[in-house]
């Protein structure tokens, strides 16, 4: 399309190669042609006509310039505010939320007053990929990425569609609707090669399928999947970030402490600071902060996971959250951590997460029968898509719970078995090896320091030194202190 957008500006009059800018500028970002394109913005006869200066801003930001891409938009931000170009200028480039929505609202008014030469396919379908990240109504966004898909559907517009169903594809997975994300992600067509907008999103389909993959409980195959799409250098506020993230998430459910280390490094790839509308820094530092705790840094932890009780809107990032303080022995603060994810509708995985929290604080603090009540509705929550990460934690806990409640008799027994069993596949993909806090809790048991002298001596609350006991005599194979110190623990070390 770029060679043809080429040959009818050479052909044209130089009045008209803004209008022929302005009618196909939106998709030959989206079909990537961003250098291209910018650089028929440098060569049109008035390149500093505030339209030609927002869409060169679009240009540098998608090519990784986001201080060119602030500078031109500054400096084309002359055009009136409910402008086609201005609009949907703003709302790719516009950094923070609340301004996003803002822009996305007025958006929404240039849509019912397209022209014949405004790119309505893409406009929608931007509009549809803005409304997902500001998740103020993931219903709202998943109708505008179908209608986008269609329209591109209709036109011809081809690499349109593949982007506006990729992008449904992922509105589904965070609505935690994973069996329409996954047959949409089937059905996908295949880029015909690694655009300037695939790089910009960072492995869109395969960040969808490992995000799927860890919820479901298959951490072994979300790491597969998401391994292959770190690359060194990214943006740090893509989907490549995203992976990451999970990436890690996967790792410490698998205990894989051989990695922890290069982990953090990864983690240290993820932006500081919101992008289109996403909280980085909230989840960039609740997954730390679970890194820290599964390598024994409790206080650590703490200290970093503190600045996301001060921010809303991360629900998922608070469901993990207020999971993390339970387990740390901090109700309070999984209790307040748990207000902010039910500040917001959480997505489907975000709420069975919530309530498994829930059911674990309730069992600790003596509730037994409510306990039950909340894992009950949680495994009615998971059922439709099988969501089992939040119920394969190793904490004594909810081990202890999940027990009880097959004792008990479930409505949902059928997932519930599903649960008993995945943990134990779970276990042997875990055992083998101890990780470096259980040798140094077993090294303590051969002293006659009680549980709570080695929470104090190798600094870490006190529920997570019953949870490293339980799954170093799980390894070796004991269910005694006296068995677990006279156990050789030789060939089962970690490297």
């Amino acid at each position: 399309m770029i060679e043809a957008v080429r040959q009818e500006i050479a052909a044209a009059e130089p009045d008209r190669v803004r209008m022929i800018l302005q009618r196909n500028w939106l998709r030959l970002l989206l079909e990537s042609h961003a250098g291209a394109l910018e650089q028929l913005c440098l060569d049109c006869p008035d390149p500093g006509d505030p339209h030609i200066l927002l869409i060169r801003a679009c240009c540098r930001d998608l090519l990784g310039d986001p201080y060119g891409a602030t500078f031109l938009r500054g400096q084309g931000s002359r055009v009136v505010a409910d402008d086609f170009v201005a609009c949907f200028t703003e709302l790719l480039l516009a950094p923070d939320t609340s301004s996003k929505a803002a822009i996305a609202d007025r958006a929404r008014e240039a849509l019912t007053r397209c022209g014949p030469d405004d790119d309505y396919p893409s406009a929608l379908f931007l509009l549809g990929w803005t409304e997902v990240r500001l998740r103020r109504d993931l219903a709202g966004a998943i109708g505008l990425l179908r209608s986008a898909a269609e329209e591109a559907r209709l036109r011809g517009h081809a690499e349109t569609f593949r982007l506006a169903q990729s992008n449904l594809a992922f509105a589904l997975t965070h609505a935690g609707l994973f069996t329409e994300a996954e047959r949409i992600l089937d059905a996908l067509p295949p880029a015909p090669s690694l655009s300037d907008w695939d790089r910009f999103e960072g492995g869109l389909p395969q960040a969808n399928r490992g995000c799927i993959a860890y919820w479901r409980g298959d951490f072994d195959v979300a790491v597969a999947e998401l391994d292959s799409l770190i690359v060194e250098g990214s943006p740090g506020s893509n989907f490549e970030a995203l992976a990451r993230l999970y990436l890690v998430m996967s790792l410490v459910a698998l205990k894989r402490d051989d990695r922890y280390y290069a982990a953090a490094e990864l983690l240290n790839g993820v932006a500081t600071s919101d992008k289109h509308g996403i909280p980085w820094d909230t989840l960039r530092r609740v997954v730390t902060a679970w890194l820290d705790h599964a390598g024994g840094e409790d206080e650590r932890a703490l200290s970093v996971a503190a600045p996301a009780l001060a921010r809303t809107g991360a629900a998922v990032a608070h469901a993990l959250l207020a999971e993390l303080y339970r387990r740390l022995g901090e109700p309070a603060l999984a209790a307040r951590a748990f207000q902010l994810a039910s500040a917001n509708p959480m997505p489907r995985y975000a709420r069975v997460a919530a309530l498994v929290t829930s059911a674990a604080l309730q069992a600790s603090a003596g509730q037994g029968s409510r306990a039950h009540d909340e894992l009950d509705r949680a495994l009615e929550s998971a059922a439709p898509e099988r969501i089992l990460a939040p119920f394969l934690s190793d904490d004594p806990v909810i081990e202890d719970l999940l027990a009880a409640h097959a004792h008990r008799g479930s409505r949902h027994h059928a997932l519930l078995l599903t649960v008993l069993e995945r943990r134990g596949r779970l276990t042997g993909l875990q055992a083998g090896t101890l990780t470096r806090r259980e040798q140094d809790v077993l090294a303590c048991l051969r002293t006659t320091m009680t549980a709570a002298e080695i929470s104090v001596h190798l600094g870490i609350a006190y529920p997570t030194v019953k949870s490293h006991l339980r799954s170093l005599y799980r390894k070796l194979g004991v269910t005694t202190r006296r068995d677990a110190v006279r156990a050789d623990p030789r060939g089962i070390t970690a490297s």
